[in-house]
């Protein structure tokens, strides 16, 4: 039966308190008398202070007060470990292993780690600034692509090439780059026509690169060479070389009554000439002793003109039946009176723009009388380089 103590005790406190009922042995069995007392039992336990492990009537901690019985694996990267009463963490290279009172274990990395380039697997990168320095180099096999939007800190991704042959080409600030044609004869086959060229076509040999210069009359041309790539040059001292055909052409015998302003001789290239070049070298104009104005000029507009071939082996075509001329540009002009006008020459002729030049000499009178002219031209064909 139970008593009642004689010394209440204060209420426990909670967190450090038990109050529990003891209990007396006598002769190792169980007391049927109760300590008239309640005593406090100072749990230590820095978690629940209300647990405390209590015994059985044998002095054994009574299963009913233990935790579930559970079976245990203790496995390594999901293989089970040899031993499975034991587990022994142990630090490697770079790995800090620390436990504590309490039963924690804490790991932790220090210095240098680094993989095979063949174990990178695919991401974003967003914060690393990465280098390849003194040492050390990125490069591509077989098929392997190097992808770049910016090369030596210039931006190359304004546009894509449309055809080939396009290069790169700074644009104004030098920060940024885009593909343009670099506008080159090498795009085209030698032989090719410059004025009209061929559909593009990729190259399959080395092509030449069109180097031109200003011609006289202000447009673009091209540097001439022979067959064999020799760049034609007509010295002006090589005038009577063997490869240099000299010609000349004049109205006849019978001269012309100039009693207006009248075109009395013209030469121009023949369509298809093989000439390399054309050098006018010489004027001669000589009249009855009436002053006339005479002016030699260049791809003038002739009415009534026929040209017709100087020699067989001559490129130039003339005419002396022309009756009027508008514009051209005269390169040349002097007054005739009793003496004759012989001026030397060194103007090159040809074709400009596909169109064959024409020079002409052009009589003016200054007086009432008709006024006889007989002119003529001697101008240089170049067959070949020489």
């Amino acid at each position: 039966m139970a008593s009642t103590p004689t010394n209440p005790q204060p209420t426990p406190n909670a967190n450090t308190q038990i109050r529990v009922q003891a209990q007396r042995r006598l002769d190792g069995a169980a007391s049927v008398v109760f300590t008239p007392d309640l005593i406090y039992i100072v749990d230590t336990y820095t978690g629940n202070p209300n647990e405390i492990v209590m015994t059985g009537p044998t002095g054994i901690i009574s299963p009913t007060l233990l935790p579930p019985s559970l079976n245990i694996l203790l496995q390594t990267n999901s293989v089970d470990n040899i031993d499975q009463s034991l587990l022994n963490l142990k630090q490697g290279t770079n790995i800090v292993i620390t436990a504590d009172a309490f039963g924690g274990v804490t790991i932790s990395a220090s210095g240098s780690f680094s993989t095979s380039f063949g174990q990178i697997t695919t991401g974003d990168n967003t914060t690393a600034a990465m280098t390849v320095d003194t040492g050390a180099t990125l490069s591509y096999t077989n098929s392997g692509i190097l992808n770049a939007n910016e090369i030596g800190t210039i931006n190359v991704t304004g546009n894509l090439p449309t055809h080939a042959g396009e290069i790169l080409v700074s644009q104004p600030g030098n920060t940024t780059a885009v593909w343009a044609d670099p506008q080159v004869q090498g795009l085209y086959a030698a032989g090719s026509s410059l004025a009209a060229p061929p559909a593009y076509t990729p190259p399959s040999t080395i092509q030449p690169i069109l180097v031109g210069g200003e011609g006289p009359n202000g447009t673009l041309t091209n540097i001439q060479t022979t067959a064999a790539g020799t760049i034609i040059v007509v010295p002006a001292d090589e005038q009577e070389a063997a490869l240099i055909l000299t010609f000349s052409a004049n109205n006849g015998t019978t001269p012309l009554g100039v009693t207006t302003r009248v075109p009395v001789l013209s030469i121009q290239p023949q369509t298809g000439s093989t000439a390399l070049s054309f050098l006018l070298r010489k004027l001669r104009v000589v009249g009855n002793g009436q002053k006339a104005l005479f002016e030699l000029v260049l791809n003038g507009t002739l009415t009534g003109a026929t040209f017709t071939s100087v020699d067989p082996s001559s490129g130039v075509n003339f005419d002396t039946v022309a009756t009027s001329i508008s514009g051209g540009r005269v390169v040349d002009s002097g007054y005739i009176n009793f003496a004759a006008q012989d001026p030397d020459y060194l103007l090159h002729f040809g074709f400009t723009g596909g169109t064959a030049d024409i020079f002409t000499l052009v009589v003016t009178s200054m007086t009432a009388f008709s006024n006889p002219i007989s002119a003529s031209f001697r101008w240089t064909e170049e067959a070949q380089s020489l």
